[in-house]
């Protein structure tokens, strides 16, 4: 489909008249346009050129030209006014430099002082290059692989050093490796010692008394007898039957039930009630204001009281600052938990008062040296506590008759 603004496509032979409007598209009338423009344009601006007299266009030049002085007059007044050569030389030069002032004494304190940090400078700086250039250049070759890994060689700077860190100084824990033994437990030791150390593990066996029977009484005392198989079904079948008869209690009610309880009319407040209630809000609004006014006001005469609570609250600080303090240095002496499994102090070596004997060839060693150290470590959270942990085997080993055992028949 053709365009509408687009001229329409003729055929050679079709011709068209210059006249019609159906033509416009065809010709060229730029220049109709142009010139309807221009007419226009001068009647708005006092009617159209080809209507006007010459009076009104043309002007005639009645007045003469002004004679203009000629160059060489020009130049001869230049002359004669130009300035005398005797007064020219008193002018100033333009070109010439200012006359140097001697510096002042404290200009040249200055200047010397900048002159020797310039100097100073450019001292510390050659000294650095020569530095630089007496250090010997280490090149880093690439490792080639036969090296000894085992060597204990010191001066072997192949290899970077590890960070030494910096708790590697500290000591975990302010206990001694070697604790003092307990007086009672030498080997011919006081009565009275040996009494305390008696005692001492009297409590500790009585502690762990305590332990299992707390264990005990909230585990298997709670269960005295196990679940025989005639029990089980029931006990594993409970609520099934209830929950079923509720389900079917529950589709056979289908009717609503509301959560809360119906209102009846003598419960309804009346407008005098209402009313009532909203003054007694607003009475107690205002009461509070008032009570917080009277707070605020009264704040001032709580001068003394509020400088007596300060000096409390700086006593309670005092006082938990030095308790802080006070359990830090306890800490130093605890053993923390390092791990999932808590310290547990050692039994202690002890004999028992038929047990002693006066001659060395007679006594039994109690205890290993070996255990004590570990413990020790264990103490001082240097390792963390341990268990000895069993291998366990992740499968059956399967065992076979080898052929060879199959053919021997005896």
């Amino acid at each position: 489909m053709s365009d509408v603004n687009s001229a329409p496509k003729l055929s050679k032979k079709r011709k068209l008249g210059k006249n019609k409007k159906k033509s416009w598209r065809v010709s060229k009338i730029e220049e109709v346009e142009d010139f309807l423009d221009d007419e226009r344009r001068q009647i708005l601006t006092g009617g159209l050129v080809t209507e006007k007299t010459d009076e009104t266009l043309f002007v005639i030049d009645k007045k003469a030209k002004e004679d203009t002085p000629s160059s060489e007059t020009k130049s001869r007044k230049s002359f004669r006014n130009r300035p005398l050569n005797c007064v020219a030389l008193l002018q100033p030069d333009p070109h010439s430099k200012v006359v140097r002032k001697p510096d002042d004494v404290t200009f040249q304190k200055g200047k010397k002082r900048t002159q020797r940090l310039i100097e100073r400078t450019k001292a510390l700086t050659q000294a650095r290059l020569l530095k630089k250039q007496k250090r010997p250049v280490t090149e880093k070759l690439a490792p080639t692989g036969n090296e000894d890994l085992w060597s204990d060689d010191a001066n072997d700077s192949s290899q970077p050093k590890a960070k030494r860190p910096k708790t590697a100084s500290k000591k975990p824990s302010a206990l001694s490796a070697t604790p003092f033994p307990h007086p009672g437990t030498s080997i011919n030791p006081a009565f009275e010692d040996h009494q305390a150390l008696l005692s001492l593990a009297h409590q500790k066996e009585v502690q762990k008394v305590k332990k299992e029977k707390k264990l005990y009484n909230s585990l298997d005392a709670k269960f005295p007898s196990s679940v025989d198989e005639s029990t089980y079904l029931v006990e594993m079948s409970a609520g099934l039957i209830d929950d079923f008869d509720n389900e079917s209690e529950d589709e056979n009610d289908t009717g609503f039930i509301s959560a809360n309880p119906p209102v009846r009319r003598e419960d309804r407040k009346t407008r005098k009630q209402k009313r009532m209630k909203k003054d007694l809000e607003i009475q107690a609004k205002e009461k509070l204001k008032e009570e917080v006014i009277k707070k605020r006001e009264n704040m001032v005469l709580r001068l003394p009281s509020i400088k007596s609570e300060i000096n409390k609250q700086e006593r309670l600080r005092k006082e938990r600052e030095a308790l802080k303090l006070k359990q830090q240095e306890e800490e130093k002496f605890k053993t923390r938990r390092l791990g999932s499994i808590k310290f547990e102090e050692p039994d202690l070596d002890l004999k028992l008062s038929t047990e002693l004997t006066a001659s060395y060839r007679e006594l039994k060693p109690e205890g290993q040296p070996i255990v004590d150290i570990f413990k020790s470590i264990q103490r001082r959270n240097i390792v963390e506590p341990r268990v000895k942990q069993r291998m366990k085997r992740k499968y059956k080993p399967k065992v076979f008759i080898k052929k060879s055992h199959k053919a021997v028949k005896l």
